[in-house]
């Protein structure tokens, strides 16, 4: 806290805690070595030493959860002293929960209508073209296929962020389809051990997607070029006039 120049307290930002220090702490807090923090968690005790001195980055996602469960910290904590953005981190646990079901109770609570990247993955649309329960629907400039019940001209979408599928070529020769498949810019790239939130950018509108690549694949930097796969049958929609405040049950 500083003075300001009409002599009042200014308070100073807080400092977010880094990772190492995070680790560190946990571990005096549980009495533990270097050597006996690694022999619980199985990472390497040079490699614990040197993430505690900041000198190497945060692990992959399955060390960060033994960390987590070893020294009983948060894992939503240590995944934003490593860097990842809050929102990411929603998504992420969110994830996570789906891969493992209830067995990490630390991120049983999670739910996908929680998520701010999901939240940003929702958009207000058009209906320009029906057959049945199938609708194009316009998204910026583009044209996305979704089903809809709902006859209204029109509706809010939402696309999980993990349900959208990152090609660096066209997939459609493979795929034989070119339905709901985009080219698309990486404005950001966010990495953190085995998973990579990418915002990308369209004709008139973004798109977050949230992807594990493998170590061999080469990392996504800012301006590539790719193509966004976005299957119909994952995408939510609602009409309009009942989205978010509808009762449970009556959303599609």
């Amino acid at each position: 806290m500083l003075p300001n120049v009409n002599g009042q307290a200014t308070l100073l930002p807080m400092k977010r805690r880094s990772f190492g220090g995070v680790v560190r702490a946990g571990r005096l807090e549980k009495g533990l070595s270097l050597r006996d923090l690694a022999d619980r968690t199985g990472i390497d005790y040079s490699r614990l030493s040197r993430m505690e001195t900041g000198s190497r980055p945060a692990p992959d996602l399955a060390s960060l959860r033994e960390l987590s469960r070893t020294l009983d910290l948060d894992l939503s904590d240590l995944l934003v002293a490593a860097g990842t953005a809050r929102e990411v981190v929603d998504e992420l646990l969110w994830s996570e929960r789906l891969n493992v079901g209830d067995a990490l109770p630390d991120i049983a609570a999670y739910r996908p209508g929680d998520s701010a990247l999901l939240r940003k993955n929702t958009f207000p649309v058009s209906v320009a073209r029906r057959g049945g329960a199938r609708c194009g629907v316009r998204l910026g400039d583009e044209t996305l296929v979704v089903f809809s019940f709902s006859t209204n001209g029109s509706l809010l979408i939402e696309i999980p962020p993990e349900a959208v599928v990152v090609f660096r070529s066209d997939p459609a020769p493979i795929l034989e389809r070119k339905e709901n498949t985009f080219r698309m810019r990486v404005r950001k790239a966010r990495r953190l051990g085995q998973v990579t939130n990418l915002v990308l950018e369209g004709r008139g509108f973004e798109l977050n997607a949230l992807e594990s690549p493998s170590e061999e694949e080469t990392p996504y930097h800012i301006g590539e070029h790719v193509f966004a796969l976005i299957p119909a049958v994952a995408i939510r929609t609602c009409p309009a006039e009942v989205w978010p405040d509808t009762a449970e049950g009556e959303s599609e």
